[in-house]
């Protein structure tokens, strides 16, 4: 009996899963259990680690309700887990990116809130006497005997709930790209500039609507916007509400490029709605540029994501100074590096690596080629015979003693002195 109740359980666990439309990538393995959003890694790319999130509720323009704030950063959380993640892609279903936070979703928070800060007989008596809080059920004031402190206290931790599901992208050990289409309003812009680059189809539209619905943006965007665009330009878009077209959000920086529809793109129709031709576009051209980046050395790229965002929250040069030399010290000696030193002693010199990988390499000073060395033989500084004729010697290392030895080039610690 429990074996077939987990079964039918499993099975419409099934049903609900959301639905890809034309427009959504082939994905190798789809994640179960998610009913807002499409979430796995993309099939097709030659290098792999591209994973892909993709908002899909396209009746609501892809809004926050309940499910999709759980289940948004539950997935980034199990995509930045998995080994093969590099790059991490969010775009939405539909017409829209994201049209923020879906109004009954809002009006079923305040009603919960109410009930939540009202003593245990004004609690009970409401619940005996109200109808159930639902999509039409706004809320009119405080329950009787409510304590309006525990209200805004409760309100304090929703709020911080809600900032934490877009915070956990700048978590993410991996990049992450929004990919825009259509509108993007309110919570959508808190979601792109929590986000590590924007790009953005040519009909794509901005616009931080917070201060027309009576309240402050307080997911987000008013803290990473200024650092985005600029401090008076946030002020801007804030203050007054207006939207912001393609090439007003590329200009000001917003977005790092814009995406030209592309004539007979599909668009991706749904029983639901259908999205623009943009979308497809600029989905593609997400996964290009995702591409790109799951190129590089990944340990690299998260250490980049990762300083970046540091010294953005600890702005002063002398301590983004001390927090990449710990950074680098931690991170910098590994396999890619080895291979990158490899690759650059071999093309020769001047090839992309002078004097050394920079104080973070422990103390190794590669010279590609004869650069360097060759000039100290010719003007017989070097106190040493030339090398033999077979070549090996030709790269100088420098042991971090000052003297420079003939030897194979290597990228490791600094050797002991005998």
């Amino acid at each position: 009996m429990h074996s077939a109740c987990s079964n039918c359980s499993q099975q419409f666990a099934f049903m609900r899963m959301a639905t890809p439309d034309l427009d959504t990538p082939k994905l190798l393995n789809q994640l179960k259990g998610y009913t807002s959003i499409i979430a796995g890694h993309v099939a097709g790319v030659a290098q792999g680690g591209i994973a892909y999130i993709e908002l899909a509720r396209p009746h609501r323009h892809n809004s926050f309700h309940e499910e999709l704030w759980i289940e948004f950063p539950n997935a980034l959380q199990e995509l930045d887990a998995h080994p093969d993640t590099r790059v991490i892609v969010i775009t939405g279903q539909g017409k829209s990116f994201c049209a923020g936070i879906d109004v009954a979703h809002l009006q079923r928070s305040f009603a919960a809130m109410a009930m939540a800060a009202a003593p245990a007989t004004a609690a009970a008596t409401a619940a005996a006497t109200a109808p159930s809080a639902t999509a039409d059920t706004a809320p009119t004031g405080a329950l009787p005997g409510a304590c309006p402190g525990a209200q805004r206290a409760v309100m304090r931790k929703n709020i911080m709930a809600l900032q934490d599901a877009f915070s956990q992208l700048e978590r993410c050990r991996s990049p992450a790209i929004a990919a825009v289409h259509g509108r993007c309003i309110g919570g959508g812009v808190d979601l792109i500039t929590a986000c590590d680059l924007r790009i953005c189809s040519e009909e794509a539209t901005f616009c931080v609507k917070e201060v027309d619905l009576a309240i402050a943006a307080d997911l987000g965007t008013l803290q990473r916007l200024p650092y985005i665009v600029g401090h008076g330009i946030a002020m801007d878009l804030a203050l007054t509400a207006r939207t912001v077209g393609a090439a007003e959000a590329h200009r000001i920086g917003l977005v790092s490029s814009v995406v030209p529809t592309v004539k007979g793109a599909s668009t991706g129709s749904t029983s639901s709605g259908s999205s623009s031709n943009g979308r497809c576009a600029v989905i593609a051209a997400a996964l290009q540029l995702a591409a790109a980046i799951a190129s590089k050395p990944q340990l690299a790229a998260q250490g980049t994501k990762r300083v970046l965002l540091h010294s953005r929250d600890y702005p002063l040069v002398a301590g983004g100074l001390d927090y990449v030399a710990t950074w680098n010290s931690a991170q910098m000696i590994s396999n890619d590096l080895i291979r990158a030193l490899g690759d650059a002693g071999r093309a020769g010199p001047r090839a992309g690596v002078g004097a050394g990988a920079g104080a973070g390499g422990g103390g190794v000073s590669v010279v590609a080629g004869r650069d360097i060395g060759s000039r100290e033989e010719e003007r017989g500084e070097s106190g040493r015979p030339p090398a033999s004729a077979s070549g090996i010697g030709k790269d100088r290392v420098d042991d971090g003693d000052g003297i420079s030895n003939t030897g194979t080039v290597r990228a490791s610690l600094p050797r002991p002195r005998l």
